[in-house]
């Protein structure tokens, strides 16, 4: 019997944990503008897009994702900020009014490519598909 007990306990322990870790997991959904300039020998150009892309925040391990499954490095995470980098983009998003910010610059073979975006991100049930 006591064996039986224990072993009931362990389960709604396990169950607790895991409850607590799948709480501690959100999924925030972000519409920004976003706009490229591309700044090459023959001349510049700049093109602007809405677009929508998700983030898995993970305020246990402090990991943030990109809804396609991307880690990425993250900087800053507290109560206010998270701050992280992804390739060539940093991020910040205040986590108290949603506002995101993003920028990033790559060079190659002479051409230069900035991109800049800012938008709105919400808590949301999973990635909007």
């Amino acid at each position: 019997m006591k064996s039986v007990t224990l072993e009931c306990v362990l389960v709604l322990m396990a169950f607790a944990v895991l409850e607590e870790t799948a709480l501690a997991r959100s999924y925030l959904n972000c519409s920004a503008k976003k706009v490229v300039i591309v700044d090459a020998p023959k001349g510049a150009t700049s093109s602007s897009t809405e677009e929508n892309f998700g983030f898995w925040i993970d305020d246990a391990t402090k990991i943030v994702t990109l809804a396609d499954g991307k880690k990425l490095n993250v900087r800053r995470f507290d109560d206010r900020w998270i701050s992280a980098v992804s390739g060539d983009v940093s991020y910040e998003l205040d986590r108290q009014n949603g506002n995101l910010t993003y920028a990033g610059s790559a060079m190659k073979d002479g051409i230069a490519t900035t991109i800049i975006g800012a938008g709105q991100c919400t808590l949301a049930t999973s990635p909007a598909r």
